[in-house]
């Protein structure tokens, strides 16, 4: 099994170079740079205080591993994309067009860039999209572009949802092309009651889908209210063709710095329709909501137990979580056999003294389960610098024992720019299967950056 790994850090998506591991850390080969000078509209080259350099998704083309697509934020070209037609061993990089105002668009800023590949090779981004602040509002769009050449060429954005916040405001959308289904794909996201100067934190999901290779698109439509928080959508497709929505749930998941203990949810509502009908939510697992810190200074993290993960293959669905206990962190990835309807106990993968956060999954097309993730074991009291590694974990057996060696780092997440609650790398990270292993898109800061901060 191999593994293919590449890194994004602070305001740019990039790879670390050679590191030094420990000679009892097993360690995967050095990730490898996709990230790098982006040509853009002359308006779009100054400072973006705004700017959200992170969230990297990377998608690969179901029959031929060689087309990889990867896509992330990073100021001041906004949403940008990578392309590689030779298994990651070159990459091409542009901003998407026709979204930021700068480049003759409509949006101040771009976010939660998402990306996936149909069978019949139609590329898909989705966004969303800020507009200009008005007086009294700001407009969201949730947006998609789409590439029918491999990520050559991209055509204009499509609007799919518009909303102003207040009263609403839209967030975190997924999309998935359907892997059975030429020219289909679907698209989640969660639209928010908002109140002027109030965190928001009831919503429900909304789901449109297109049978024209995202050209048009049905009208959003609700499929889920609890009249709490639903947060973090993605979309499974099973090999029976059972649409999946996977989410973490809870009466309000915390917005505020240090928040207490709060018992939340994994769960996930399934359609047999391509997305006409859903059934009623079923439960995943439980757990308890936690945040990272940073364990030199007790700083709030940007890290939270929102941050969970699913992937599918077969009937086979898995999602994991991380909790931190105060001495210790763990990362538990829990398993159903039969498509999302029975869920076993959930299995430990990571139990670590320092923090253990971020964790992202993906199956291989050998059935191998990956995991990714960052955590602190590194540091130490007497540094300056908050020591963070990138570590994956392979297991062969469904997820009852797990292979654990290093991916990247150190690096120091203290030098990775600031948004609200600490360093901003992004609320998850890239991962996909291959044939015979993985492709990843991560996040690191200095020393191990060659481009930005």
């Amino acid at each position: 099994m191999r593994a293919r790994l590449a890194a994004a850090l602070g305001a740019l998506l990039v790879t670390g170079c050679d590191s030094a591991p420990k000679a009892s850390e097993p360690s995967l080969p050095p990730p490898r740079i996709i990230s790098g000078p982006v040509s853009v509209a002359a308006a779009c080259t100054g400072p973006s205080p705004s700017a959200r350099p992170a969230e990297p998704s990377v998608a690969a083309a179901p029959g031929d591993p060689r087309q990889l697509v990867a896509s992330w934020l990073e100021n001041p070209a906004g949403t940008v994309v990578a392309v590689s037609h030779d298994g990651g061993g070159t990459w091409s990089r542009s901003p998407l067009p026709g979204l930021l105002t700068c480049a003759g668009g409509p949006y101040a800023r771009t976010s939660d860039p998402w990306v996936s590949i149909g069978q019949d090779g139609v590329t898909y981004v989705a966004s969303l999209g800020t507009r200009p602040a008005a007086s009294n509002a700001t407009a969201h769009d949730i947006v998609v572009s789409v590439s029918r050449d491999h990520g050559v060429g991209w055509e204009a954005p499509v609007v799919v949802e518009t909303a102003s916040a207040p009263p609403t405001q839209p967030d975190k959308e997924a999309i998935l092309a359907d892997p059975r289904h030429p020219a289909t794909a679907y698209l989640v996201w969660v639209d928010y009651r908002v109140t002027a100067g109030v965190d928001p934190s009831v919503n429900q999901v909304m789901f449109a889908r297109t049978s024209d290779a995202g050209r048009t698109w049905s009208t959003p439509a609700a499929i889920y209210s609890g009249n709490d928080e639903a947060q973090q959508n993605q979309l499974l497709m099973t090999a029976g063709g059972v649409l999946l929505d996977v989410f973490v749930e809870g009466p309000a998941l915390p917005s505020a710095p240090h928040p207490p203990p709060l018992p939340v949810k994994i769960r996930l509502i399934r359609s047999t329709d391509q997305g006409k009908t859903w059934s009623a939510p079923v439960d995943a697992a439980r757990f308890t909501f936690t945040n990272a810190v940073d364990p030199g200074t007790g700083g709030q993290l940007r890290f939270t137990g929102q941050d969970i993960s699913a992937t599918s293959a077969g009937n086979a669905v898995y999602v994991s979580w991380f909790e931190d206990h105060g001495d210790f962190s763990t990362i538990f990835v829990a398993r159903s056999e039969d498509a999302g309807l029975h869920w076993r106990p959930p299995q430990l993968v990571v139990r670590e003294r320092a923090e253990a956060f971020l964790p992202t999954l993906a199956v291989a097309g050998d059935a191998t389960v990956g995991l990714l993730w960052y955590d602190f074991r590194h540091f130490t009291s007497s540094s300056s610098a908050l020591d963070t590694d990138v570590w994956f974990s392979a297991s062969r057996d469904r997820g009852v024992h797990w292979t654990e060696r290093r991916a990247a780092g150190p690096f120091d997440l203290r030098t990775v720019p600031s948004a609200r609650f600490g360093p901003f790398i992004g609320d998850y990270m890239g991962l996909v299967g291959l044939p015979d292993g993985f492709a990843a898109t991560f996040v690191q800061g200095k020393p191990m950056s060659r481009n930005g901060p």
